[in-house]
Protein backbone atom coordinates (compact mmCIF):
# COMPACT_ATOMS: atom_id res chain seq x y z
CA UNK A 1 0.00 0.00 0.00
CA UNK A 2 1.48 3.31 -0.96
CA UNK A 3 1.27 6.44 1.53
CA UNK A 4 -0.93 8.10 -0.92
CA UNK A 5 -3.50 5.42 0.04
CA UNK A 6 -2.89 4.51 3.35
CA UNK A 7 -4.28 8.07 4.51
CA UNK A 8 -8.12 8.61 5.21
CA UNK A 9 -10.22 9.19 2.04
CA UNK A 10 -12.65 11.94 1.16
CA UNK A 11 -15.48 10.46 -0.77
CA UNK A 12 -16.86 12.90 -3.18
CA UNK A 13 -20.35 12.34 -4.85
CA UNK A 14 -20.90 14.08 -8.37
CA UNK A 15 -23.80 13.29 -10.55
CA UNK A 16 -22.74 12.46 -14.81
CA UNK A 17 -25.72 11.86 -16.66
CA UNK A 18 -28.19 11.54 -13.90
CA UNK A 19 -25.66 8.96 -12.30
CA UNK A 20 -23.53 9.35 -8.90
CA UNK A 21 -20.14 9.43 -9.62
CA UNK A 22 -18.01 8.50 -6.48
CA UNK A 23 -14.53 10.12 -6.47
CA UNK A 24 -12.04 9.37 -3.79
CA UNK A 25 -9.44 12.16 -2.44
CA UNK A 26 -6.95 11.77 0.00
CA UNK A 27 -5.47 13.99 2.55
CA UNK A 28 -2.58 14.50 0.17
CA UNK A 29 -4.15 14.95 -2.85
CA UNK A 30 -6.19 17.36 -1.09
CA UNK A 31 -2.94 19.30 0.15
CA UNK A 32 -1.66 19.73 -3.35
CA UNK A 33 -4.81 20.86 -4.87
CA UNK A 34 -5.66 23.46 -1.93
CA UNK A 35 -1.67 24.50 -2.17
CA UNK A 36 -2.35 24.84 -6.48
CA UNK A 37 -5.62 26.53 -6.13
CA UNK A 38 -4.08 29.29 -3.40
CA UNK A 39 -1.19 29.58 -5.79
CA UNK A 40 -3.72 30.24 -8.75
CA UNK A 41 -5.97 32.30 -6.82
CA UNK A 42 -3.65 34.59 -6.00
CA UNK A 43 -1.39 35.04 -9.28
CA UNK A 44 -4.58 34.31 -11.75
CA UNK A 45 -1.93 32.77 -13.45
CA UNK A 46 -1.73 28.85 -14.47
CA UNK A 47 0.27 26.93 -12.22
CA UNK A 48 3.85 24.82 -13.44
CA UNK A 49 4.47 22.02 -11.23
CA UNK A 50 7.66 23.18 -10.60
CA UNK A 51 6.16 25.99 -8.78
CA UNK A 52 3.88 24.04 -6.32
CA UNK A 53 6.51 21.79 -5.83
CA UNK A 54 8.89 24.69 -4.15
CA UNK A 55 5.45 25.55 -2.17
CA UNK A 56 5.26 22.12 -0.95
CA UNK A 57 8.88 21.29 -0.24
CA UNK A 58 8.65 18.16 -2.58
CA UNK A 59 10.60 17.17 -5.87
CA UNK A 60 9.62 18.30 -8.99
CA UNK A 61 9.01 14.89 -10.30
CA UNK A 62 6.54 14.37 -7.19
CA UNK A 63 4.34 17.52 -8.25
CA UNK A 64 4.11 16.41 -11.22
CA UNK A 65 2.78 12.62 -10.68
CA UNK A 66 0.56 14.12 -8.42
CA UNK A 67 -0.84 16.75 -10.42
CA UNK A 68 -1.41 13.94 -13.37
CA UNK A 69 -3.51 11.99 -10.79
CA UNK A 70 -5.67 15.24 -10.08
CA UNK A 71 -5.98 15.75 -13.89
CA UNK A 72 -7.51 12.30 -14.15
CA UNK A 73 -10.00 12.98 -11.43
CA UNK A 74 -11.11 16.00 -13.03
CA UNK A 75 -10.22 18.51 -10.58
CA UNK A 76 -7.01 19.79 -12.88
CA UNK A 77 -6.44 20.95 -16.82
CA UNK A 78 -3.42 21.51 -18.03
CA UNK A 79 -2.05 24.04 -20.78
CA UNK A 80 0.90 25.04 -22.40
CA UNK A 81 2.42 28.08 -22.05
CA UNK A 82 5.93 29.84 -23.19
CA UNK A 83 8.77 30.14 -20.65
CA UNK A 84 9.61 33.79 -19.77
CA UNK A 85 12.43 34.49 -22.35
CA UNK A 86 12.54 31.57 -23.96
CA UNK A 87 10.69 31.91 -27.36
CA UNK A 88 9.63 28.54 -28.95
CA UNK A 89 9.90 26.58 -25.49
CA UNK A 90 7.03 25.93 -23.43
CA UNK A 91 5.93 24.09 -19.99
CA UNK A 92 2.97 22.63 -18.51
CA UNK A 93 1.03 24.32 -16.49
CA UNK A 94 -2.08 23.56 -14.68
CA UNK A 95 -5.79 24.97 -14.04
CA UNK A 96 -8.52 23.96 -11.43
CA UNK A 97 -11.55 22.82 -12.50
CA UNK A 98 -15.19 24.26 -12.02
CA UNK A 99 -15.39 20.85 -10.30
CA UNK A 100 -12.07 21.78 -8.23
CA UNK A 101 -13.77 25.08 -7.14
CA UNK A 102 -17.12 23.49 -6.65
CA UNK A 103 -15.51 21.30 -3.75
CA UNK A 104 -13.20 23.53 -2.17
CA UNK A 105 -16.39 25.86 -1.80
CA UNK A 106 -18.35 23.06 0.01
CA UNK A 107 -15.12 22.54 2.42
CA UNK A 108 -14.89 26.13 3.47
CA UNK A 109 -18.51 26.40 4.20
CA UNK A 110 -18.28 23.65 6.16
CA UNK A 111 -15.13 25.21 7.77
CA UNK A 112 -17.15 28.49 8.50
CA UNK A 113 -19.80 26.28 10.08
CA UNK A 114 -17.69 24.42 12.81
CA UNK A 115 -15.90 27.76 13.24
CA UNK A 116 -19.46 29.14 14.03
CA UNK A 117 -20.22 26.24 16.23
CA UNK A 118 -17.22 26.69 18.06
CA UNK A 119 -18.18 30.20 18.69
CA UNK A 120 -21.40 29.25 19.44
CA UNK A 121 -20.33 26.97 22.26
CA UNK A 122 -18.15 29.42 23.87
CA UNK A 123 -20.97 31.67 23.28
CA UNK A 124 -23.68 29.68 25.45
CA UNK A 125 -21.03 28.15 27.69
CA UNK A 126 -20.53 31.54 28.66
CA UNK A 127 -24.25 32.36 29.73
CA UNK A 128 -24.02 28.95 31.74
CA UNK A 129 -20.89 30.58 33.76
CA UNK A 130 -22.80 33.73 34.19
CA UNK A 131 -25.80 31.84 35.50
CA UNK A 132 -24.64 33.21 39.18
CA UNK A 133 -25.17 36.82 38.01
CA UNK A 134 -27.68 36.70 36.07
CA UNK A 135 -30.89 35.55 36.33
CA UNK A 136 -32.07 32.27 34.79
CA UNK A 137 -35.12 33.67 33.10
CA UNK A 138 -32.84 37.05 31.37
CA UNK A 139 -30.34 34.45 29.87
CA UNK A 140 -33.08 32.21 28.69
CA UNK A 141 -34.97 35.28 27.18
CA UNK A 142 -31.49 36.25 25.39
CA UNK A 143 -30.57 32.60 23.63
CA UNK A 144 -34.44 32.15 22.71
CA UNK A 145 -33.98 35.83 21.19
CA UNK A 146 -31.57 34.57 18.88
CA UNK A 147 -32.49 30.75 18.38
CA UNK A 148 -35.77 32.42 16.59
CA UNK A 149 -33.30 34.14 13.83
CA UNK A 150 -32.00 30.69 13.05
CA UNK A 151 -32.61 28.30 10.18
CA UNK A 152 -32.39 24.91 10.99
CA UNK A 153 -28.74 23.40 10.60
CA UNK A 154 -26.36 22.57 12.93
CA UNK A 155 -26.29 25.91 14.52
CA UNK A 156 -29.88 26.22 15.25
CA UNK A 157 -29.55 22.90 17.49
CA UNK A 158 -26.66 24.15 19.22
CA UNK A 159 -28.50 27.16 20.67
CA UNK A 160 -31.05 24.90 20.96
CA UNK A 161 -29.38 22.55 23.49
CA UNK A 162 -27.88 26.07 25.17
CA UNK A 163 -31.31 26.90 25.73
CA UNK A 164 -32.03 23.71 27.07
CA UNK A 165 -28.98 23.51 29.16
CA UNK A 166 -29.63 26.83 30.64
CA UNK A 167 -33.37 25.39 31.40
CA UNK A 168 -31.61 22.26 33.02
CA UNK A 169 -30.02 24.45 35.61
CA UNK A 170 -33.14 26.10 36.83
CA UNK A 171 -34.61 22.74 37.66
CA UNK A 172 -31.81 21.96 40.20
CA UNK A 173 -28.91 19.84 41.07
CA UNK A 174 -30.84 16.70 41.44
CA UNK A 175 -32.46 17.05 37.51
CA UNK A 176 -29.49 17.53 35.88
CA UNK A 177 -27.64 14.72 38.27
CA UNK A 178 -30.16 12.49 37.09
CA UNK A 179 -30.31 13.77 33.29
CA UNK A 180 -26.15 13.20 32.85
CA UNK A 181 -26.46 10.13 34.38
CA UNK A 182 -29.06 8.88 32.23
CA UNK A 183 -27.16 10.05 28.92
CA UNK A 184 -23.54 8.09 29.81
CA UNK A 185 -26.18 5.23 28.73
CA UNK A 186 -26.65 6.62 25.68
CA UNK A 187 -25.32 4.48 22.59
CA UNK A 188 -23.64 7.10 20.28
CA UNK A 189 -23.76 10.55 19.77
CA UNK A 190 -27.11 11.18 17.97
CA UNK A 191 -29.06 8.92 20.52
CA UNK A 192 -27.47 10.85 23.22
CA UNK A 193 -27.92 14.30 22.26
CA UNK A 194 -31.59 12.71 21.07
CA UNK A 195 -32.83 11.46 24.51
CA UNK A 196 -31.12 15.27 26.07
CA UNK A 197 -33.61 17.47 23.98
CA UNK A 198 -36.57 15.09 24.97
CA UNK A 199 -35.87 14.28 28.28
CA UNK A 200 -34.96 18.17 29.10
CA UNK A 201 -37.44 19.52 26.71
CA UNK A 202 -40.01 17.51 28.65
CA UNK A 203 -39.05 18.13 32.01
CA UNK A 204 -38.96 22.00 31.44
CA UNK A 205 -42.37 22.26 29.89
CA UNK A 206 -43.90 20.79 33.36
CA UNK A 207 -42.53 23.42 35.31
CA UNK A 208 -42.77 26.58 32.89
CA UNK A 209 -46.35 26.93 32.27
CA UNK A 210 -48.00 27.68 28.56
CA UNK A 211 -46.33 31.05 28.50
CA UNK A 212 -42.96 28.98 26.39
CA UNK A 213 -43.76 25.22 26.35
CA UNK A 214 -45.43 25.08 22.86
CA UNK A 215 -42.79 27.35 21.37
CA UNK A 216 -40.43 24.96 23.32
CA UNK A 217 -41.93 21.87 21.53
CA UNK A 218 -41.98 23.13 18.31
CA UNK A 219 -38.48 24.38 18.60
CA UNK A 220 -37.41 21.01 19.88
CA UNK A 221 -39.12 18.73 17.25
CA UNK A 222 -37.09 20.65 14.64
CA UNK A 223 -33.73 20.43 16.18
CA UNK A 224 -34.71 16.09 16.86
CA UNK A 225 -35.57 16.32 12.57
CA UNK A 226 -31.83 18.52 12.01
CA UNK A 227 -29.79 15.80 14.14
CA UNK A 228 -30.55 13.20 11.21
CA UNK A 229 -29.46 15.05 8.94
CA UNK A 230 -26.08 16.15 10.02
CA UNK A 231 -23.03 14.58 9.17
CA UNK A 232 -21.02 12.48 11.95
CA UNK A 233 -18.66 15.45 12.28
CA UNK A 234 -21.89 18.21 13.36
CA UNK A 235 -23.22 15.46 15.48
CA UNK A 236 -19.28 14.95 16.73
CA UNK A 237 -19.26 18.66 17.81
CA UNK A 238 -22.84 18.68 19.49
CA UNK A 239 -21.93 15.92 21.55
CA UNK A 240 -18.90 17.61 22.90
CA UNK A 241 -20.60 20.98 23.07
CA UNK A 242 -23.35 18.89 25.07
CA UNK A 243 -20.30 16.86 27.57
CA UNK A 244 -18.77 20.78 27.90
CA UNK A 245 -22.27 22.13 28.96
CA UNK A 246 -23.24 19.84 31.51
CA UNK A 247 -19.80 19.88 33.21
CA UNK A 248 -20.02 23.84 33.12
CA UNK A 249 -23.07 23.81 34.99
CA UNK A 250 -22.37 21.49 37.30
CA UNK A 251 -19.24 23.55 38.26
CA UNK A 252 -21.90 26.48 38.03
CA UNK A 253 -24.77 25.00 40.76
Amino acid sequence: MTRDRAIPILRIAFWSFGEAVTINLTERRKQFLRSLMDLYHRTHLPVHYETLARRIGVSKWTAYDMLKQLEKLGFLTRDYAVRPGEMGRSQIVFVPTKQAEALFSRLQSAAESEDDLVAVKEKVLQRLRELKDLSPAKAIQKIMGEIRKMEAGVLFCAYLIGLLLICLQTLGEGTAGHVTSLLQHAPGREMRLTMFVGMVTGTVIQSIGNGLSSELVDLAGRCLKTLSSLTDKERELLADFLDEGLAAGATAG
